[in-house]
């Protein structure tokens, strides 16, 4: 039997019963696309935490506070900060935003000095002016993540609350936590009527120069404001953010049971269509035995039924996801920090290999049965 042969029979016997083949595939394609979903998350998470310099970079914070709502640290406190031997860079941050908790539609504005901002991050301006930017005083940045989420463009204004922001440019980053924020003027954010605290900042992002000094000089920052008006906290970047971010880290974890159950689902669906198919086929089976076809023939053909339906339901489910991730740029965000939906090639390479094994698990009983059939009491059954 050649492999043409193969396909032609597998197609017409998907085809002999549409309906249940399609509900299955779809059953499928829909627990992939919950698979894919969770994948990408993880993904995403991993790209925050690594991307971007942070082996580098520090975060200074209020001390015992943990939501950028309640940290406020006195503008000076970068002149001392800079003073710090090993200390590169740094940058003053104003944090406003809607929600603290975990959310899907977080919306979060970085307040930052215009140079100090273009010097310490990785900014690229893809779509704008960022001159008009600088001179402006009402004028903002937006990433392009947040942008596609809120569907923004160039020249556009965006309203929250009592601030109002006109969209000068959008620009993308090598650090992906970057992307979901608008970039504004300190001053407007600190004037800006929700906020309204002149002189004050959220958090300082400091650069060192050597990666290795980091936490050396961490300490000495802290030990310098230990005894100021607002003692300070000061952590690695990556610390910072796998704090921040370990609520998202726990969804992750009971969202990868339901992965489990979505790789269980898939192999019961495709078990039980392949199974009906084989127990309808019976007496068709015992005529393929009687002309020659061998009990490996008939394997092949049930699991290639199986790896039809898995592969159909497995790429129907990847496009969807896509599509969602594509069209809506959604993210979960947390203290200021969103995470987005990243489709890597391994996400989709872990995948549709979990759906190709589920298919062959789901092939085993049915592929089995076909390959015991007794051609005698195959012919005489009655179906």
């Amino acid at each position: 039997m050649t492999p043409r042969d193969t396909l032609s029979i597998v197609r017409k016997n998907l085809l002999r019963r549409p309906l249940r083949t399609a509900l299955t595939v779809l059953g499928v394609a829909l627990s992939v696309m919950l698979l894919v979903g969770i994948e990408s998350f993880s993904a995403g998470m991993d790209l925050a935490l690594d991307s971007g310099d942070k082996a580098r970079t520090l975060v200074v914070y209020r001390k015992n506070r943990y939501c950028p709502q309640t940290s406020f640290l006195p503008e000076r406190y970068a002149e001392e900060i800079a003073s710090v031997p090993g200390v590169e860079a740094v940058l003053p941050v104003k944090v406003f935003l809607n929600n603290c908790r975990t959310n899907l539609d977080m919306i979060t504005f970085h307040g930052t000095p215009v140079d100090e901002l273009l010097e310490a991050r990785d900014v690229r301006v893809v779509e704008g002016d960022l001159a008009a930017f600088r001179n402006e005083a009402d004028a903002a940045l937006v990433g392009r993540d947040f942008a596609k989420r809120r569907g923004l463009s160039v020249g556009d204004k965006f309203r929250f609350g009592e601030i109002i922001v006109k969209v000068a440019g959008i620009f993308e980053s090598s650090d992906t936590t970057h992307e979901g924020v608008v970039l504004t003027h300190l001053e407007f954010l600190q004037r800006a009527g929700s906020v309204n605290r002149l002189g004050t900042v959220t958090q300082f992002d400091v650069k060192v120069r050597d990666a290795a000094s980091a936490s050396e000089i961490a300490k000495t920052i802290d030990g310098r404001l230990a005894t100021a008006e607002e003692p300070t906290d000061t952590r690695p970047l990556a610390s910072f953010l796998a704090r921040a971010t370990r609520d998202l880290r726990e969804i992750l974890g009971f969202g990868r049971i339901f992965g489990a159950a979505c790789v269980l689902v898939v192999v019961v669906l495709v078990a039980n269509t392949i199974y009906m198919s084989v127990h309808e086929r019976r007496r068709e089976f015992g005529v393929l035995r009687a002309i020659g076809f061998r009990a490996g023939h008939l394997v092949l053909m049930v699991v290639s039924e199986s790896a039809a339906i898995a592969a159909l339901g497995g790429l129907l489910g990847l496009a969807a996801m896509f599509a969602i991730i594509s069209w809506t740029g959604v993210a979960i965000g947390v203290e200021g920090i969103q995470v987005g939906f990243a489709l890597t090639p391994s996400v989709v390479l872990v995948s549709l290999a979990l759906a190709a094994a589920s298919a062959l698990v789901a092939s085993v009983v049915p592929a089995a049965q076909a390959a015991r059939t007794d051609v005698v009491n195959a012919i005489r059954s009655a179906g």
